[in-house]
């Protein structure tokens, strides 16, 4: 099968794949030999069929195989969008035979050598490849095929510990690169040219992945095989029943948007409403305390948000509190009035009480190893599959399991009174394929929705559930939200840019759930709060330029707001920046290349604010990655000025509180030289020559689109209310139009505000 997919607006092909048919690994479940290597398979006929898919109207091509010695069935369905502007494949293997087999692995599309897959034409020394990657210390990046450097090593391995068994090859030379859910690839000589995409659709039911094998390096590298694997685990078919691929989905279109077009079809592939209301936002205590965190600390914690309150909405108790992994019960010794007692301290307090647990995992020596030992995970060799030292995995197919998760969080949620859940080390379940679960009809994904909806049931319907390390797909429709980055740390070293990036390249993850981009850590402490490896985590020795850098990553996801601090010690300077993410607002970042090297550095946000009458506007954030000082530009065209009218546009600086003036569209904004690891943040709003604009505030980082309540603008004067939970007098700058230019006007205030054209201050 060949496929051409080109753009809409050209005759030109966009890319060129030449699929085979590429057969299921299926064994024997007497012999565990394959059934496959010696029989042939027979083309039985072709249909076709008019559906929806994913909320796209098309035609599928349904082709039938049949090996009559094993009395298997193959299925291959290719889904073309009317238009043809997007196709989709997928394969089903139905059991017909008299007993069970084993299934590995489906193969939706498998293309082989160097031609299997062309841009424009070209082959891989030519592309540019941006990956994503199946749960959080997985590194989404961009990387260029034959060039070995740090994008490159991000894309080959995860960031940090996982677990992962690595794929493995007898070639040394060759280099295979994985994507889930999803990759972009692009022709480095036709960057104006629409980038292709590859994605699951369909998330669940089984681990999935796209495999891109290279040779070589520099120019000289080549696409050996790109094949997309369903992994199926040898799970048992039985007679009768079938097995089906993922949706592949391929598209082409323009690189910037193409993800969050992708996140739309997913969405709809599994009937998901966009996520309610404003993401929360929370007081962690893990990166203070580490999981040392007892009932004395979380008192003084009280006194000081009491005395100064700080408006999150979560007081999250983090990890420590509990006797053992697995045994859900306070140390007696650390909370002694227990955690019932503490959940009504949060909410006298005024916030909403949240506690973090990790499900899935249990101490050797816990309550429920020591009664349950059956329970524990088994792997291929008959072992225990642990997640740690002395920490074993939960099994949640085994009898008695799933109803131990969903009665263990139906007492934290419904005695205790914590119906705000942060859920960690969830990858335990999948992360390794050698695993065997206790009913061997259940793939890895299939074991861990198991756990997680036991865990809903548990927590009902009203609880917020944060999944820390699952896996994305597999949490779709009951995580509210999912964490999109690494652990983070107080100071910049040489993986702060790679947890940050993991953030900015995961903001197409927002039409999915609250995205989750880990605390924001602003501290100045140069020794550690604690003593042990955990102490590490109190460190605060961000400069000024970096500490508005890890503000703005919690602006940009327009996610969780997660703060992590000893209020007492916070320096005023420090704190002033919480004003600028708390609340939290419903506007996700858009890179607007994610195939550059190293990271984005422009990202653009669309701001559609609480008062209705100030009009929408855009943010662009531009942030200089390097170790050195670096000229920026931006200019006034395509996604930056989306959603627009066009015409003029009024610029204003944000850190600065700078005015930069009027510009059309099309033209540059010169920035200047940024100093190493900073950024600028610009607001940009039509201006149409008439009316008083508003320029910013000092508030909030969307430039007023939580703290303006109300705004009514004259020809030479505007008036408004100011509504926020800070004791804080906002700073707004308006701008009145003064002939062919515009004047600039500012005034201070904690209410009802009256700003003319000639008042200054």
């Amino acid at each position: 099968m060949t496929v051409v997919l080109g753009d809409a607006d050209s005759v030109e092909a966009v890319a060129t794949l030449h699929c085979d048919l590429a057969f299921p690994v299926v064994t024997s479940t007497a012999t565990s030999s394959s059934l496959l290597e010696d029989a042939d398979w027979v083309y039985v006929e072709r249909t076709r069929r008019e559906e929806k898919l994913a909320g796209m109207a098309g035609t599928t091509i349904t082709d039938v195989f049949s090996q009559p010695a094993t009395r298997l069935l193959l299925r291959r369905d290719v889904f073309v969008s009317d238009g043809s502007k997007t196709m989709a494949i997928r394969q089903t293997l139905t059991n017909d035979g008299a007993g069970d087999i084993q299934l590995q692995s489906l193969f939706p599309l498998h293309c082989d050598g160097s031609q299997g897959l062309l841009l424009g034409g070209e082959g891989a020394s030519t592309w540019d490849v941006c990956v994503q990657k199946r749960f959080k210390n997985d590194g989404p990046t961009s990387f260029r095929p034959g060039v070995e450097d740090g994008d490159f090593e991000m894309a080959l391995k995860p960031v940090g510990p996982t677990g992962e068994v690595p794929l493995t090859t007898d070639d040394g030379e060759l280099a295979l690169i994985t994507a889930d859910s999803c990759c972009l690839l692009r022709s480095r000589h036709q960057p104006e040219a629409p980038a292709l995409l590859l994605g699951f659709l369909t998330q669940t039911g089984h681990l999935a992945r796209i495999v891109m094998e290279l040779k070589g390096l520099g120019e000289q590298v080549c696409l050996e095989r790109l094949r997309v694997e369903s992994e199926y685990d040898s799970v048992i078919v039985e007679p009768g029943e079938s097995r089906s691929s993922q949706w592949l989905q391929i598209t082409a279109g323009g690189a910037s948007g193409l993800m969050q077009e992708f996140a739309g079809r997913v969405a709809a592939a599994h009937d998901l409403a966009p996520p309610e209301g404003p993401p929360p936002s929370m007081l962690c205590s893990f990166y203070t305390y580490g999981e040392f965190y007892e009932e004395r600390w979380f008192e003084e914690d009280l006194e000081d948000l009491a005395a100064r309150p700080v408006p999150f909405d979560v007081f999250l108790i983090d990890g420590g509190w509990e006797k053992a992994r697995g045994e859900w019960e306070p140390r007696e010794d650390w909370w002694p009035h227990g955690m019932n007692a503490a959940a009504e301290r949060i909410r006298a307090t005024g916030y909403r009480p949240g506690i973090w647990t990790a499900p899935f995992v249990a101490a050797s020596h816990s309550k429920v190893m020591t009664e349950h030992p059956e329970w524990a995970l088994k792997l291929d060799n008959g072992g225990r599959k642990e997640h740690s030292p002395d920490v074993w995995t939960l099994d949640p197919t085994h009898p008695g399991v799933c109803e131990h998760l969903e009665s263990t969080f139906r007492k934290i949620t419904f005695e205790w009174g914590y119906d705000f859940h942060k859920f960690d080390f969830m990858r335990s379940v999948f992360n390794d394929p050698r695993t065997r679960f206790h009913d061997r009809s259940k793939t890895r994904l299939e074991a861990y929705r198991m756990g997680l909806e036991a865990i809903r049931r548990g927590t009902g319907p009203d609880a917020y559930i944060c999944v820390c390390g699952g896996h994305y797909g597999g949490s779709l429709g009951i995580a509210q939200s999912q964490r999109s980055g690494s652990d983070v740390r107080g100071w910049w070293d040489g993986m702060m840019k790679p947890r940050l990036k993991q953030n900015v390249m995961r903001t197409w993850m927002h039409r999915l759930w609250h995205v989750d981009p880990d605390a924001v850590l602003l501290r100045r402490r140069d020794e550690q709060l604690i003593d042990g490896p955990h102490g590490q985590y109190s460190l605060g020795r961000l400069s000024d330029d970096e500490a508005r850098v890890v503000t703005l990553n919690q602006y940009l996801s327009s996610g969780i707001v997660c703060v992590a601090e000893k209020f007492r010690e916070l320096d005023e300077d420090r704190r002033a920046l919480l004003r600028h993410i708390l609340p939290t607002i419903d506007a996700p970042a858009l890179p607007l290349d994610p195939l550059e090297p190293t990271a984005p550095s422009q990202l653009v946000s669309h701001v559609e604010p609480r008062c209705r009458e100030l009009g929408s506007w855009n943010t662009l954030a531009v942030i200089n990655w390097d170790d050195e000082s670096k000229p920026m530009r931006v200019t006034l065209e395509g996604e930056v000025i989306g959603g627009l009218a066009r015409g003029r546009f009024l610029v204003f600086e944000f850190f600065e509180q700078e005015t930069l003036g009027l510009f059309d569209a099309g033209s540059e904004v010169d920035l200047g030289l940024l100093r190493p690891h900073s950024c600028r943040l610009l607001r940009i709003a039509p201006w149409n020559g008439r009316d008083p604009v508003l320029a910013g505030t000092d508030m909030h980082l969307s430039g007023g689109g939580v703290e303006i309540a109300a705004w009514l603008a004259g020809r030479g004067e505007v008036s408004g209310r100011i509504e926020t939970p800070w004791e804080y007098p906002v700073r707004l700058t308006v701008a009145f139009p003064d002939g062919e230019g515009c004047l600039a006007s500012m005034a201070t205030s904690a209410g009802a505000f009256t700003i003319s054209a000639s008042r200054q201050g």
